[in-house]
């Protein structure tokens, strides 16, 4: 499968710096005894998925890191990061953000095209995470599937405009609307807009 190395946002192509996620869910998954079998049980997500994350063909989505990080007993942010965290708090420069574009579906089916950047680091005593999301415009159709995980998320739309379905009920959020969920409601979100989506979203994960 090839992996998107870069993105179109704004007309134009910049370079997306690669995150090899799949090495540290690999690690979390051997330090913690589990097969890809074992893994794929806990989280529902199939174990040939579960395979080209760790072998990095394949950058997992916001609900994906969720189930695989309360399967794995390790905070969302300790993917992104090796590096202990002990300060009562943290600073996150633009500059040091890294961006991910997942790819999660083979190409016949519909791909969940987004961006996302994590805002908050790890920390095992932290109980949310924050992401910037970004959505290209003119996704004229909702995703194929949704998803679903535990906790609750809230989204605040900084610009453009966000359609999408909660449980089967429809919506549509302009800049400036916010959104709470419980994630445990199927859920699907996308951008049928002229121009790019911008939101912050606060996750609870457990």
């Amino acid at each position: 499968m090839i992996l998107w190395a870069f993105m179109c946002w704004q007309g134009k192509l910049r370079p997306m710096k690669y995150l090899a996620l799949g090495d540290r869910i690999r690690k979390f998954r051997e330090r913690k005894g589990l097969s890809l079998e074992q893994l794929a049980e806990k989280t529902k997500i199939s174990q040939d998925q579960i395979e080209r994350i760790e072998a990095n063909e394949e950058q997992p989505i916001i609900a994906h890191l969720i189930l695989l990080s309360k399967a794995l007993d390790v905070n969302v942010a300790e993917i992104f990061r090796d590096r202990p965290h002990t300060k009562s708090f943290e600073i996150q420069r633009k500059k040091d953000r890294k961006r991910v574009q997942p790819l999660v579906q083979p190409s016949k089916t519909r791909i969940f095209d987004y961006m996302y950047e994590p805002l908050t680091s790890m920390g095992e005593d932290k109980h949310l995470d924050a992401y910037l999301i970004e959505l290209p415009p003119h996704q004229t159709k909702r995703p194929t599937n949704d998803v679903t995980h535990e906790g609750e998320e809230f989204i605040y739309i900084l610009e453009g405009e966000m359609a999408g379905e909660i449980a089967g009920e429809k919506f549509h959020l302009e800049e400036g609307d916010s959104l709470f969920l419980r994630s445990t409601s199927p859920h699907v979100f996308y951008n049928p807009g002229s121009k790019p989506t911008k939101a912050l979203t606060v996750i609870y994960p457990f």
